[in-house]
């Protein structure tokens, strides 16, 4: 049975339950448009917090922050589209993504790294359709063509491995810089990256009726392809099971063989067992848009003679069924027990200080694909009441004065018996809970995002 405890915090007055399922606030007892209006004073607050952090000259943390904050403005705009403070909100958005052009295109493409041009590139698809929302058409177009015809340009043509070489599965796509000068390693992140804005410019363009783009169908195949390949060798664990029904996709796939083309531990350092949270969610949207698109697939092996047809059912079990073991696999492992808060593994490989800053964000993508409806439609786990009780750390432990929230948001008691947990079913953790970074200013971006996910993510389920 539930405890049941009365309370009043900066979310308002509503009833604690505390159960196996952890600790979370229900909305459920609370007066609705009180509720509502709380959240949107929060996320006014948090939002003026991130417009004083967010223009920090990193390429990386810009991209998949401002994701965040875009994700972020779209549900404010839904939920509130007429209101004075969320038409202000709007058009500070519309000002940074003007910065935020400018700043891309100070950079030298050849430069950056492919999983760069993931981020920016799905961060533009958002970008677009919020400002196709408020009318913008011609900087909505300028995204588009960044998204398109650089971004995933530059991931196809550079970054996606177009012999048949590698072993034990070919093909996927490097982390290395558009230059070529560094291949980098197939790890999760660059290859969900342009799985995801393959799927996600295809069904744009298909919903929009613009033409030629069975290039987006194809990459999306490909890159299914790879991770379903990986998914079949089973002794590698790419996959790694924590139930028979549960399970989480590794940092990169790693197979130690003479003549393997996966055993590059370099570029982020890797580390036996690492698992990212941000990945998680990433790869279940890919597979949630890939379900969208099982007819669209069907009818193109049909046509373009591929070595096999489709069988649509079996493929839809699949899909189905991965995103079931992934999204388990999120609950029995990311998902604190004792108070129901989303955590991140604890890797030291994750938390720093080489590569601590980019994987601190990983909470907040996972929320922002958590939230997507099209996602939770699927899932048979409703992850509401951990984002909510996620929501409710994050604001209460911020800086009252600044709003500034903060990377560690969780109790050492707490975070202590999630380790243990962890390392019970995983095998495999480190001890570790405090982000080990010197770059405070982009600490603070990045955390200030995070809040903005589960914002975001809190507001599209009202």
């Amino acid at each position: 049975m539930m405890e049941r405890r009365k309370f009043i915090t900066s979310l308002g007055q509503g009833t604690l339950f505390l159960s196996g399922g952890g600790l979370y606030l229900s909305c459920k007892n609370l007066n609705e448009d009180d509720y509502k209006m709380q959240l949107k004073q929060m996320s006014i607050l948090a939002f003026k917090r991130y417009e004083e952090v967010w223009e920090y000259n990193d390429f990386w943390k810009r991209g998949n922050t401002f994701d965040a904050c875009l994700n972020f403005v779209l549900a404010l705009q839904e939920k509130w589209p007429n209101d004075n403070e969320i038409v202000s909100i709007q058009h500070s958005t519309k000002k940074m993504l003007e910065k935020n052009l400018e700043f891309f295109h100070s950079f030298d493409p050849g430069n950056l790294w492919a999983d760069d041009f993931g981020w920016w590139g799905i961060m533009a698809l958002n970008a677009r359709k919020f400002l196709k929302g408020i009318g913008e058409k011609e900087l909505a177009e300028k995204y588009l063509k960044l998204s398109v015809d650089l971004c995933w340009e530059y991931k196809k043509n550079t970054a996606y491995d177009h012999t048949g070489d590698a072993k034990p599965v070919p093909h996927g796509c490097r982390n290395g810089d558009a230059n070529g000068q560094s291949l980098g390693v197939k790890n999760t992140v660059t290859n969900v990256l342009l799985f995801l804005l393959s799927t996600r410019i295809y069904r744009l363009t298909s919903d929009e009726g613009i033409t030629g783009n069975e290039k987006f169908l194809d990459m999306a195949w490909r890159q299914w392809r790879w991770f379903e390949d990986w998914f079949s060798l089973t002794d590698y664990e790419y996959l790694k099971m924590i139930t028979p029904a549960s399970g989480l996709v590794q940092e990169r796939p790693m197979a130690f063989f003479e003549g393997s083309g996966y055993i590059d531990k370099t570029h982020p350092t890797w580390c036996e067992g690492w698992v990212w949270s941000g990945d998680q969610g990433m790869l279940l949207q890919a597979l949630t848009d890939l379900l969208a698109m099982k007819d669209e697939l069907a009818s193109w092996h049909s046509t373009n003679g591929l070595e096999t047809e489709l069988d649509v059912n079996k493929f839809e079990y699949r899909l189905r069924e991965l995103i079931q073991i992934i999204g388990r696999g999120i609950k029995e492992a990311l998902v604190c027990s004792t108070d129901g808060i989303i955590r991140e593994a604890p890797f030291k490989c994750s938390f720093g200080p080489e590569h601590g800053r980019d994987y601190l964000a990983g909470r907040g993508i996972l929320m922002r694909y958590l939230g997507n409806s099209d996602v939770m439609q699927i899932l048979d786990i409703d992850f509401k009441e951990s984002i909510s009780a996620t929501l409710e750390a994050l604001w209460e432990t911020r800086d009252k004065v600044s709003n500034q929230l903060q990377s560690e948001f969780t109790s050492a008691v707490n975070d202590a018996t999630y380790i243990k947990s962890f390392r019970e079913f995983w095998g495999i953790a480190d001890d570790i809970r405090i982000w080990e970074t010197p770059y405070e200013k982009e600490k603070q971006m990045v955390s200030q995002s995070i809040g903005l996910d589960a914002l975001g993510s809190v507001l599209k389920r009202l």
